[in-house]
């Protein structure tokens, strides 16, 4: 019972509605002790006076609204049926979240639709994630499984159950794929792929249409999924329990016979059906075929029965199964009797004929699914060594119950009482485990235990005993077995779970922990014996059909707890232990034992409406549900005891303002343990333990309100204070205001003032100068007048002195230039005449040299001496062109020269004319003749200059392609020397070195026409793999350089140099090698580091506290709160991931590609793909998890992100997108900062969050917003509305994912950079590669 003191004016509270089951009321005034009526308001406005008898009879108090849409139901302050109810219909309605905790159990509501939570990147998000930090999923209860194995090596079993529809298979189907991605092998196999692969064949010859669900299981199933040492799947094997074999010969209206047969109809014109001959469909057919054999009744009463021989169906049927036609239409019709000693054959009725044929078909299918269960076993069997563990996966039946309810309906419900049992004891023993581990002082909680009904139907003179003893009875039947359960169970002696209907006397009710089910006893002995004669079995065994003697053939070894029994003539002893009611118990408590081995984890699916609309929430058809799989129950355990639980450091920040004494985390415990019992009178409603304090139901509620008063009285103080405050400072304003206006009043009459002095002095200045101007006026005419004249006067004698100065000097310049004309004649005449004297000496000596120097070119000896003085050569030829050049200009000077003194003469004497004539002429040819000759050397010289650079050219090559003489006996040596350098050496050589190592032995190998070497060596580079950053940068430097360089030399290549020599071998393949190689080694990169990012992402984004105090004391209300059973992994606080683990692993990546100096683009791809992974990671963690969906948690998520945009820019990898992928975690970072109230902050938001997909922004973080303090409020449903409208209107060009793909891979470009020309002299190759034998020629 709630505490009295919480039924107060405002509070809101639950009663009763014959539609909604519990609709919402609010309290319109305070409750007293001995009212009889409360005063409620409906939501619709309507007054209401409740009627309350007694304290016990007041309606459920509601939550506060701080919890609602909670992902625990456990952790509700109130824990009772309404709160379940509204909690869940929260969650499913307005935030579509179909998965809730409940405790250690996870409600699935089915959604009848395909929701993007299933993907691989969602999987990744949960994989090694803690259960209680992240949102409830089916992933999630499959990784605890996982992970509890691997840590505490127990075998683990996920118990689903539910109704028809519910979704248990689809569950049970996510589950195994989220093992067979986790535990997936290192290598490929098809372990995983097979275990996934047996779904859609169980499904197909086990699951059929029903009224309330398309695809049923009629059957159980068991998987347990074996497990080796490193955690991955190894094996599986699988169990079923109680196949549904009536259904192939009777269904009931609108349902259908099971998948296989429709399938294979409709595939019957497929060419693959007629050409693969395969037996199975034709057993199938078979069944079919047998159920069109027309069985005549004849005789007076019909007590005969016989099959047409030319009956169609049964020729097909003894075709297709390889069997006498006539022998079955013989034992169809009789059977065969044992009187006394004798063997007599009996013809049967037409009625029992037809059961004959009935039960012979549900054998045949019976057989068959056993056979196919055999194989699945057969082919899922562990191949890779012995299993270490298994994490089974039960999907079993529900509860059912429809208008009538036969054998079937009676075994799974007996099936899930057992399971009830266990759960309520597995829970109960978990919830005391608690109390034990903290040490508390508890009493023995009661719950409600169904062993009375367990042994009403399985105990001595259970319902089964009295079944299987009616059927050994020769004349027994469904009546006489209904009178016996009647005298031993409510005449002899009455049983609590057993009733009577009134109006039918074929029936009886047990009352089932989940619901009271009537059933009808027709059918119950013939399905319990599922009888078939011997003679029809034997004619199948004896069939011509290979698989179908198999299948009847195994029969003699078949366990106990095969399905069916086969009656021949003489009744087989013990025959009890072969009835169907046997088989299932016997089967039933082995998967008891088994579940009871392992840790169990339940799954509990709801149906949330019977119409299969998607996302139709019906509050009657919930609750049921709810009251039959043990969800309640599970609240009403845990409110029995102390459901509320908080760590003393959890409370101390939540209600510090309650607490007295000191106030320190340090001293928490102490404080609360001072306090609460000043709080709380009662000590019965709260205890201590070692690490926790623990509530009472309704205990939390009343600190809340306790919390609140105290806060608004403390409010109370703070506006009185504020009050005071303002009015002073109203007050000092309006004085300052008045002293203002006065200081202001008085300095303008004093300003007046002083304008009016300064105005009478401005005149009298202006007076004074202006006087004063006119005077100097005057005295500066007179002066300017003396001036000029004085001017005038000292110019005139000036220019006097001047012309007398210019006639003087004129003269001596005349005598100095006459003079110097005649020097100068004398001198170019004498000159003249040396100078062409010297240019023929000069050219006689230039002749003989040159015959000299053609000798010499002519021979080779003289090529290597010419490259010792050919530089000494060129010169002197240059000179002497030089020279050569400058007696042409002079012999030119000269003769001009002569011209000139000709023409001085030609007018004294007409005999000098003559000689100058003469003279032109002979200087004419003999000038013409020395340019000929010059220009005939100047094309030789020309010539040799060419000749000699062509072999200076040839000859550097031959001395490079003979520089290593020594390669043809050590190409494997040098690749091993430097596929194997050591690291440290590796570090300190230049970047590149050991390919153009290489790339030069291969050139030398192709030189001297050794292809099979060169090839050698180029595959020697396409081995090397390292584990270590350092060392695959550096051989992907390698890989690169010795890629550019091959590729530059190609023949097919243009060669953009007349230094390049191409190579002769087409080395395209392996250039294609290198490029593959290149790609692996930039991979390889990337997972190194990819893997030490991994498991360090969400903790240093999300979870690190780099801001410190931000968060520290905004604590949301049972937000830390562990989940019961949970056993979260701790991590000491000292190791925690903070960014700068983060930015030291892409420091260390940097470093290594700087070091190797590779492409600033390559850089900044790899840094591209990594910061991808950040920002997916850490974003497809923040949608999953509800503690991370808050304003402080945002605050400190985006000052990590700029902590990582700035590392990017500093080092120059913005321009490669790097930054660009953090987009969309700081779009959904903004997200929680941004205001969430107004429409106007609602079409903001979806202009902002435009990398973010409108599932992430509308059903993710807005519906995940969990205020954590006081301050902050929840996003309200409106807004949430508002916000999914805008996203619909927009054109969303983000893919319709809740995740991002954490896989995705970008491609990568390598740009070609051609290298300098390689020359040998330019390698320094250190002693540390140890390839001394090289030698350079």
């Amino acid at each position: 019972m709630a505490t009295l003191e919480l039924y107060s004016k405002g509070e809101s509270v639950w009663i009763p509605d014959p539609g909604a089951v519990w609709v919402s009321a609010q309290l319109l005034q305070d409750y007293s002790p001995g009212e009889k009526h409360l005063l409620l308001q409906l939501p619709n406005g309507e007054e209401v006076h409740y009627p309350v008898g007694s304290p016990s009879d007041l309606p459920p108090l509601g939550n506060p609204d701080i919890l609602e849409g909670e992902n625990d139901l456990t952790a509700l302050s109130f824990l009772h049926e309404p709160a379940v109810l509204h909690n869940l219909r929260v969650r499913f309605l307005d935030y579509s979240s179909i998965y809730t905790y409940c405790g250690i159990v996870l409600v699935a509501i089915n959604p009848y639709d395909q929701l993007p939570i299933y993907g691989e990147e969602v999987i990744d998000a949960y994989s090694g994630q803690d259960m209680a930090d992240m949102e409830p999923h089916i992933f999630s209860v499959a990784e605890e499984a996982y992970r509890t194995m691997t840590r505490e090596e127990k075998n683990q079993s996920i118990i689903i159950s539910g109704e028809s529809g519910s979704g248990k298979t689809v569950s049970a189907k996510f589950t195994m794929r989220y093992f067979a991605v986790v535990g997936g092998a290192a290598q490929q196999t098809s372990v995983e792929e097979r275990v996934l692969a047996s779904n859609p064949i169980m499904e197909s010859i086990g699951n059929a249409k029903t009224t309330r669900n398309d695809n049923s299981s009629r059957f159980g199933k068991y998987i347990e999924i074996g497990f080796g040492r490193k955690g991955d799947i190894i094996g599986a094997n699988m169990r079923t329990y109680l196949l549904e074999k009536s259904r192939v010969v009777f269904q009931a209206s609108a349902e259908r016979n099971y998948h296989i047969f429709y399938q294979l109809c409709a595939s019957r014109e497929l060419p693959e059906m007629r050409s693969l001959k395969l037996d199975a469909p034709e057993i199938l057919s078979a069944v079919l075929h047998l159920g069109n054999v027309n069985i005549q009744a004849s005789g007076r009463s019909s007590d005969w029965s016989y099959i047409d021989a030319d009956d169609r169906s049964l020729a097909v049927f003894s075709k297709l199964l390889g069997v006498e036609g006539p022998q079955m239409a013989h034992w169809l019709c009789h059977r065969r009797l044992a009187v006394g000693g004798e063997m007599l054959v009996k013809p049967m009725s037409g009625q029992q004929a037809v059961e004959a044929r009935d039960a012979l078909a549900k054998h045949i299918y019976g057989q068959l699914f056993t056979w196919t269960v055999q194989r699945l076993n057969s082919a899922l069997r562990s191949q890779r060594g012995q299993t270490k563990s298994f994490i089974g996966v039960l999907d079993i039946y529900g509860f059912e119950t429809f208008d009538r309810n036969s054998f079937e309906q009676f075994c799974i419900n007996y099936a899930n009482e057992k399971l009830q049992q266990q759960f309520n004891r597995h829970v109960f023993h978990l919830e005391q485990e608690e109390y034990v581990r903290e040490e508390l002082a508890w009493s023995r909680i009661e719950f409600s235990d169904n062993q009375q009904c367990i042994n009403l139907i399985e105990g001595q003179l259970g319902l089964f005993d009295l079944l299987d003893e009616e059927c050994r009875m020769p004349k027994g039947s469904d009546d006489s077995w209904v009178r016996k359960l009647y005298n031993q169970h409510l005449t002899g002696k009455p049983h609590p779970h057993f009733q009577k209907p009134r109006m039918s006397n074929s029936a009886f009710i047990i009352l089932h922990f989940a619901d009271t089910v009537q059933y009808e006893c027709d059918g119950f002995l013939d399905k319990n014996r599922d009888t078939v004669f011997e003679e029809l079995v034997n004619i199948l065994k004896a069939s011509q059909s290979e698989l179908v003697a198999e299948l009847f053939q195994q029969q003699e070894n078949v366990s106990p707890v095969a399905n069916g029994s086969v009656r021949s003539g003489k009744r087989a002893t013990r025959e009890h232990k072969l009835t169907v009611g046997f088989q299932f118990r016997q089967s039933l408590q082995m998967l008891m034992d088994t579940l009871n081995s392992t840790t169990p984890h339940y799954v509990r699916c709801i149906k949330p409406n019977d119409l299969k609309e998607p996302f139709m929430f019906d509050p009657k058809r919930t609750v049921q549900q709810l009251r039959a799989c043990g969800v309640l129950e599970t609240i009403r355990i845990s409110a029995a005891g102390y459901p509320s639980r908080w760590t003393y450091e959890e409370f101390f920040s939540r209600y510090r303002v309650l607490l007295r004494g000191p106030q320190s985390q340090e001293q928490a415990q102490a404080s609360c343990r001072w306090t609460l019992p000043q709080l709380i009178s009662d000590p019965d409603q709260y205890c201590f333990g070692k690490t926790k304090v623990f509530f009472r139901a309704g205990q939390v509620a009343l600190l809340e309100r306790l919390r609140a008063e105290r806060l608004r009285t403390a409010a109370v103080i703070i506006q009185s204070r504020v009050r005071g405050w303002l009015s002073r400072i109203r007050y000092t304003r309006i004085l300052w205001a008045t002293v203002t206006i006065q200081r202001y009043c008085r300095g303008a009459l004093a300003r007046r003032l002083a304008l009016t002095l300064r105005y009478t002095k401005a005149a009298l200045v202006i007076q004074k100068t202006y006087r004063m101007m006119v005077v100097r006026q005057l005295f500066l005419m007179i002066r300017q007048a003396t001036i000029t004249i004085q001017a005038f006067t000292r110019g005139t004698l000036a220019r006097h002195r001047y012309r007398l100065m210019v006639a003087e000097r004129a003269a001596v310049l005349l005598q100095a230039r006459v003079r110097g004309w005649l020097a100068r004649r004398a001198y170019r005449r004498v000159r003249a005449a040396v100078v062409f004297m010297q240019c023929c000496v000069r050219r006689r000596a230039a002749r003989r040299e040159l015959l000299k120097l053609k000798t010499e070119a002519r021979s080779v000896e003289r090529y290597r001496e010419l490259n010792k003085g050919m530089e000494v050569k060129l010169m002197q030829l240059q000179l002497r062109a030089d020279q050569e050049v400058a007696f042409s200009l002079s012999f030119c000077f000269f003769f001009h020269s002569h011209l000139y003194l000709m023409h001085r003469l030609s007018s004294s004497s007409v005999c000098g004319h003559v000689c100058a004539e003469r003279v032109s002429q002979a200087v004419s040819q003999a000038a013409k003749a020395l340019r000929t000759e010059l220009d005939e050397e100047r094309r030789k010289y020309q010539g040799l200059l060419r000749e000699f650079t062509r072999l200076e050219q040839r000859y550097d090559n031959l001395r490079e392609m003979s520089l290593l003489t020594e390669v043809h006996n050590h190409t494997k040596a040098i690749g091993c020397k430097l596929m194997n350098v050591r690291v440290d050496s590796a570090l300190s050589l230049p970047p590149g070195l050991p390919a153009g190592v290489i790339f030069l032995c291969v050139r030398q190998a192709d030189c001297s026409g050794d292809q099979t070497r060169a090839r050698s060596l180029c595959s020697a580079a396409v081995t090397k793999h390292s584990s270590d950053v350092d060392m695959t940068a550096l051989w992907l430097k390698n890989a690169c350089v010795l890629h550019d360089l091959l590729t530059q030399h190609s023949p097919k290549q243009t060669l953009e140099s007349d230094e390049l020599v191409p190579l002769t071998t087409d080395l395209s393949d392996l250039i294609r090698a290198l490029s593959d190689l290149c790609i692996q080694g930039y991979q390889q990169l990337l997972s190194i580091t990819e893997t030490r990012l991994q498991n360090i992402i969400v903790a240093a984004l999300l979870e690190s506290e780099t801001i410190p105090g931000l968060s520290g004391t905004a604590v949301k209300l049972v937000m830390s709160r562990k989940r019961a059973g949970s056993d979260p992994r701790t991590v000491a606080s000292g190791d925690a991931p903070t960014m700068a683990s983060v930015l030291r692993e892409l420091g260390a990546l940097h470093t290594a590609l700087s070091r190797q100096d590779l492409p600033s683009t390559l850089m900044e791809q790899a840094f591209h793909q990594l910061t991808y992974l950040i920002s997916a990671s850490a974003l497809n963690s923040l949608l999953l998890r509800k503690d991370m969906c808050c304003w402080s948690r945002g605050m400190q998520i985006r000052y990590n992100v700029s902590l990582l945009e700035e590392w990017l820019r500093s080092r120059g990898l913005q321009t490669g997108g790097a930054v660009a992928t953090l987009e969309p975690l700081i779009q959904a970072v903004q997200l929680l900062q941004a205001g969430k109230k107004t429409e106007a902050e609602a079409q903001a938001l979806v202009q902002t969050c435009t990398a973010l997909s409108s599932q992430q922004v509308g059903l993710s973080i807005l519906t995940l917003y969990t205020p954590h303090s006081d301050l902050d409020e929840r996003v309200t449903l409106n807004f949430i509305r508002t916000v999914q409208g805008l996203l619909k209107g927009r054109s969303d060009c983000q893919p319709p994912q809740l995740l991002m793909d954490v896989r995705r891979v970008f491609p990568v470009t390598f740009p070609y950079l051609p290298p300098a020309v390689l020359h040998a002299e330019q390698l320094v190759i250190p002693d540390s590669l140890k390839i001394s034998f090289l030698r350079r020629v």
